[in-house]
C-alpha cells in the first residue's frame, strides 16, 4: 500500500454514466491486474474505492459509474488537478493458473479489471476470450478496447439490444475454456459459478470502509475461515468461496 498524489490527465465519458479517467503518478505499489485504489475527495469522510482498469510505470487508468454523491464530484474532475490516492490495494488475479485459453467473464463496471488482465494475458500469448454484460445498448463499453488485444469478445445485452441477448452465462455453455476468472455483481459471480466448468477466480465487491484491512468491516466467510474482501480479497478462487 503506498499514498500518491495523481494528477489529473484526461477524462473521457464512456456511457451516460460511465467514466475513464487516466491519471499520472507512481504505481509502482500496483502489481496486479484487479487490485484497487482509494480516492480520497475533498468533502468526504470515506475514500472511494475503485479498481484498476490498467497502468503503466507512471499512469493510470480507472473507469467508475456515478452512483452517489461522491462519484457525482468525480464528474468534474479537470486536467492538471490532484488527487490523494492510496495504491496497490487489495489481493489481484493470479495469472499463473490461467492455462492457455481463460475465459474473462464481467457485468457492467466489472469489466475495467478484466481489461488490464486481459492485455497482460495477451502479452503471455494467451488465447483469450472475454464475455461483457450489459442490460442495453447505451451501457456498452470497451469492446473495441477488448478486440484490440487481440481478445475474442462477446458482448451480451439482457434485452438483445446489441450483441447476443442474454447474461455473461449465456455462452459458456458453448465455449471451450482452461481457466475463468470473473468480476461484477453477485447475482452474476453466483450464476457463473453455476455454469463454470472449471476452476476459477472470482473478485467481490463489498462495501469498504477503511480499504486496507484495519475496519474490518468487509469481511467474508470462506471455506478457510474469515477473509477480509479488502486485503486477502477482492479476488477469491472458486475452491474457497461458500456460497
Amino acid at each position: 500500500m503506498k499514498i500518491v498524489d495523481f494528477m489529473v490527465d484526461s477524462q473521457i465519458n464512456l456511457t451516460g454514466d460511465v467514466l475513464e479517467l487516466t491519471l499520472e503518478g507512481d504505481t509502482s505499489a500496483i502489481t496486479a491486474p484487479g487490485q484497487f485504489v482509494n480516492v480520497k475527495l475533498d468533502g468526504f469522510f470515506l475514500r472511494r474505492p475503485i479498481s484498476v482498469c490498467d497502468w503503466t510505470e507512471n499512469t493510470l487508468r480507472i473507469i467508475y459509474k456515478v452512483v452517489g454523491k461522491g462519484t457525482d464530484a468525480m464528474v468534474d474532475l479537470q486536467s492538471g488537478d490532484l488527487l490523494e490516492l492510496l495504491t496497490g490495494l487489495g489481493n489481484g488475479y493470479n495469472l499463473e493458473k490461467s492455462g492457455d485459453a481463460p475465459l474473462l467473464l464481467g457485468g457492467g463496471v466489472g469489466v475495467p479489471p478484466l481489461y488490464g488482465l486481459a492485455k497482460r494475458l495477451r502479452a503471455q500469448g494467451k488465447d483469450v476470450t472475454a464475455v461483457l454484460g450489459f442490460n442495453t445498448q447505451k451501457e456498452v463499453f470497451y469492446e473495441k478496447q477488448f478486440a484490440a488485444l487481440g481478445v475474442k469478445t462477446i458482448v451480451t445485452t439482457v434485452d438483445g439490444s446489441y450483441g447476443e441477448k442474454g447474461f455473461v452465462t449465456t455462452p459458456m455453455e458453448r465455449l471451450d475454456y482452461s481457466y475463468f476468472y470473473t468480476c461484477g455483481p453477485m447475482p452474476m459471480l453466483r450464476a457463473v459459478n453455476a455454469a463454470a466448468k472449471t476452476a476459477g477466480q472470482f473478485s467481490f465487491e463489498e462495501r469498504m470502509g477503511c480499504g486496507f484491512g484495519a475496519c474490518m468491516g468487509c469481511t467474508c466467510q470462506t471455506k478457510n475461515g474469515a477473509k477480509r474482501i479488502c486485503k486477502e480479497g477482492p479476488v477469491l478462487e472458486r475452491e474457497e468461496i461458500q456460497w
